[in-house]
């Protein structure tokens, strides 16, 4: 008798209870058998114990809200019916190999995958293979999950976490919209990530940009961070412990090979994976494209644009539908199965103290030069303080702009370092002190809008009010500097 279905039940059943199970009645319940019959059948088919199972599957769980909640391993072993620390200890160790605290500390990655036909759940990624885990996805291979529906000519992925102008977190409106989007992907992939770490991990939340030839709107793109426009979507996927693919045309930014794109495209969808792209709908931003229709003509997804952009549908799902989206995209990234170690601390912190201290930063695009750290900020004051200031009709998206990175990128720059003060307990008057000074740095902008606010930002008095804040934030943020250069000696 085939019992491929009745095990697929119960592996629901069990990651539906992992939390509560403590004897067999819900599942016999549950599954209409006998607890020695499933186990029977189980140890049959799945060729390891139905016990075995349990006690992993708990284990992964409990694995993946260490390594991605703040709950302390106490908490977490009573959350997964264990009677006390030591009796979770040692089921752990027998199961991954080592204590849940030393877990907390590995470069271990967690997420979920199918582990079995329906079952979307936690595992350890380095040992998604292993019998350690015991995955039931060698019963029967499927090709699509629950949030999947697909067709000859179609494919879409639903329950995408949406992306949107407007976000905000504490008050603060977060408008980046790669972090966004990579964030939005892995959670829905199972990686509890947040906004901050992608923001750190890319170098957006300690990045300040000003050309060298004076007021320019694009200095903000995400891409002028460094002198490889690609380098901050290589980090954040490496600081998320992912491998990227990144296919754009050679002589970008130019619209994207349809061909080469819609075939990765294609590729990822139908394995289940959201992919993330630069374009598509509004400016070469980046957005999320969860589906295709009529063999690839036509994409869906989120895009930050898409409310108030012209050239795209509403899908009943909240989703866009652009179709010749090929001729506005720029580069397709996608985020695949395979996982690497990800990027240490120490590495994101010592990338993050170069953002802040290096002056000029060569660009590909139209510029060869754009100012980092104090020298962006002493430039964008001596902008607003010109007398041949252009007036704020001309400017005041540039301006804004300059803000967004200020306001955002210092907000999260302290909630990173607040992180990193509860990671690290030996150095965590330090952190607070570095979190302390950055947030001082964010809290210059509402400070700059109160000013102009019903103000004629024209007026010269008015700007240099403003300048004067700037040079306070570029103050607050070398003095943050001084303090993180101490901690990454001590690391």
């Amino acid at each position: 008798m085939d019992y491929t279905a009745d095990i697929c039940s119960l592996a629901i059943c069990i990651e539906e209870n992992v939390k509560g199970i403590s004897d067999y009645a819900d599942l016999e319940k549950a599954i209409g058998y006998s607890y020695r019959h499933m186990r029977d059948f189980f140890q049959k088919t799945a060729r390891f114990s139905l016990s075995r199972y349990i006690l992993a599957r708990k284990i992964a769980n409990a694995a993946f809200e260490i390594r991605h909640s703040r709950m302390s391993i106490t908490e977490i072993a009573f959350e997964f019916g264990f009677s006390n620390h030591d009796t979770f200890t040692r089921a752990f160790r027998r199961v991954v190999g080592m204590t849940p605290s030393a877990f907390r500390k590995s470069a271990y990655l967690c997420g979920r995958q199918l582990i079995c036909p329906g079952v979307y759940a936690p595992v350890i990624f380095d040992m998604a293979n292993s019998d350690l885990i015991f995955t039931l996805r060698h019963i029967k291979e499927v090709n699509e999950m629950s949030e999947m529906r697909k067709t000859a000519d179609s494919c879409v992925l639903y329950g995408v976490p949406k992306v949107y102008f407007g976000r905000a977190v504490d008050g603060i409106v977060q408008c980046c919209p790669f972090p966004m989007c990579l964030q939005s992907v892995l959670n829905y992939m199972g990686q509890n990530i947040g906004y901050a770490e992608i923001m750190a991990y890319s170098g957006a939340a300690f990045r300040q940009r000003w050309d060298s030839a004076g007021w320019n709107v694009g200095a903000v793109d995400i891409r002028f961070t460094y002198d490889n426009h690609l380098k901050p979507f290589e980090l954040a996927y490496q600081g998320a412990g992912r491998r990227v693919i990144i296919s754009e045309n050679s002589d970008a930014p130019k619209s994207i090979n349809k061909s080469d794109a819609l075939a990765l495209i294609k590729s990822e969808l139908d394995c289940g994976r959201p992919v993330i792209a630069l374009g598509v709908v509004g400016p070469p931003e980046a957005c999320i494209v969860t589906g295709y229709r009529d063999n690839g003509e036509t994409l869906l997804g989120w895009s930050l644009f898409q409310d108030f952009w012209g050239g795209c549908e509403i899908d009943e799902t909240g989703y866009f539908i652009k179709s010749n989206w090929w001729t506005e995209t720029e580069a397709i990234m996608t985020l695949g199965e395979e996982v690497t170690h990800p990027t240490t601390d120490k590495e994101v912190l010592e990338n993050a103290l170069m953002l802040m201290t290096t002056k000029n930063m060569p660009t590909y695009g139209e510029r060869d030069i754009f100012y980092g750290g104090t020298a962006a900020y002493e430039a964008w004051a001596n902008a607003l303080e010109s007398e041949a200031f252009p007036g704020f009709e001309e400017v005041g998206n540039c301006h804004d702009d300059a803000e967004i990175m200020l306001g955002e990128g210092r907000f999260y720059a302290s909630v990173f370092m607040d992180i990193m003060a509860k990671k690290y307990p030996e150095l965590s008057e330090k952190f607070k002190k570095c979190a302390k000074l950055l947030k001082k740095a964010a809290e210059i902008v509402p400070a700059m809008r109160e000013i102009r606010k019903d103000k004629d930002f024209n007026d010269i008095e008015i700007r240099k009010q403003m300048a004067m804040l700037i040079r306070q934030a570029a103050k607050h943020e070398a003095d943050a500097c001084g303090v993180l250069n101490e901690i990454i000696e001590e690391l």
